[in-house]
């Protein structure tokens, strides 16, 4: 009896992950089982650290080492051939019998199953909170969140591509430097190959990617970040970074620079509020507008644009970029 309640348990199983995840493509929202290899070549695995015997919540058990395939995103499985095996514990556990640990390893808030997939498996279906497991801590280069997806893992691959050029973790450990969208990070490395061009003209010497990197960061990227933090600008536009209105930052710079207006940080931010205004956005607090006023009066604070930058702000274009891609 109870071993015919095992295969019915397996086949409920299969069955609500076939469920799943025909209403998920219906949705248009299949996300699989994450895959630690994928994850750990996109981010670049940097160190890990063993943690020890702790009960770790199953919904925070996402992953799998070696086995993304074998069962959904929710740890239902998925093969038929798994039924023995499965159905087995799935007895052992009801009757209350103790099962090893199980073994995983750790990312933030997310943990990768190295060993024990089934008791997983089984104990979700059987409505467990946690699990015992031995849990290996793993550190990588680019961060990720809990809820990583394969666009996250594009994203995190172009952090480290960025990071592995120019260093910046190594030589500003503070810097974060987060993006809402793909392709980003080209342009702010192509911001710090400008300023590396700028720094040799005005030293007469060639400098190191290093050196450029943390002059970028200190007098030009984080006067602008300080800005934004200080007076909450990103509370004006839900779902960027700041990051991201860098770049929409010194852009605008630009294009007022390349229309002979008044250019500096605090003109092109202003005009960037200003714009939004009649976009749905919440208007300026009196506490932006009174730094803009003092930013836009003498004595003016000075941040330097890369050459190459000021070159192209000087080329004529049919339409500005209002905002970026």
């Amino acid at each position: 009896m109870k071993q015919l309640r095992a295969r019915t348990d397996f086949e409920t199983a299969r069955l609500q992950a076939f469920l799943r995840d025909a209403g998920a493509m219906l949705r248009g929202d299949t996300r699989p089982l994450l895959s630690f290899d994928e994850v750990r070549r996109a981010a670049r695995l940097e160190g890990q650290t063993y943690r020890g015997l702790k009960d770790v919540p199953i919904a925070d058990i996402r992953g799998s080492v070696g086995r993304p395939n074998d069962f959904d995103a929710s740890f239902l499985p998925v093969r038929p051939q798994m039924r023995e095996r499965w159905a087995q514990l799935d007895a052992a556990m009801r009757r209350g019998e103790a099962v090893p640990p199980i073994e995983v390893y750790q990312l933030g808030d997310v943990y990768f199953v190295k060993d024990g997939h089934h008791r997983v498996s089984v104990a979700r279906h059987l409505g467990w909170k946690s699990i015992p497991a031995r849990v290996i801590e793993v550190r990588t280069r680019a961060p990720l969140a809990s809820d990583m997806d394969p666009a996250a893992l594009i994203q995190a691959r172009e952090y480290v591509d960025f990071l592995e050029r120019t260093h910046l973790d190594r030589v500003r450990p503070q810097a974060s430097i987060a993006v809402s969208r793909l392709g980003r990070y080209d342009r702010i490395l192509e911001d710090i190959l400008g300023h590396r061009y700028f720094l040799g003209l005005q030293q007469y010497r060639e400098v190191d990617m290093e050196e450029a990197s943390a002059s970028w960061y200190d007098n030009v990227y984080k006067p602008i970040a300080d800005l934004i933090r200080e007076y909450d600008i990103l509370a004006h536009f839900p779902g960027r970074t700041e990051a991201d209105l860098y770049l929409w930052i010194t852009a605008r710079w630009l294009e007022l620079s390349r229309a002979q207006k008044p250019a500096g940080p605090a003109e092109a931010i202003a005009d960037i509020l200003f714009e939004t205004e009649g976009a749905g956005a919440p208007p300026p607090s009196p506490q932006v507008l009174a730094v803009l006023q003092r930013w836009l009066g003498p004595p003016r604070r000075v941040i330097e644009l890369p050459a190459r930058l000021v070159r192209r702000a000087t080329t004529p274009r049919s339409q500005p970029t209002r905002d970026p891609a």
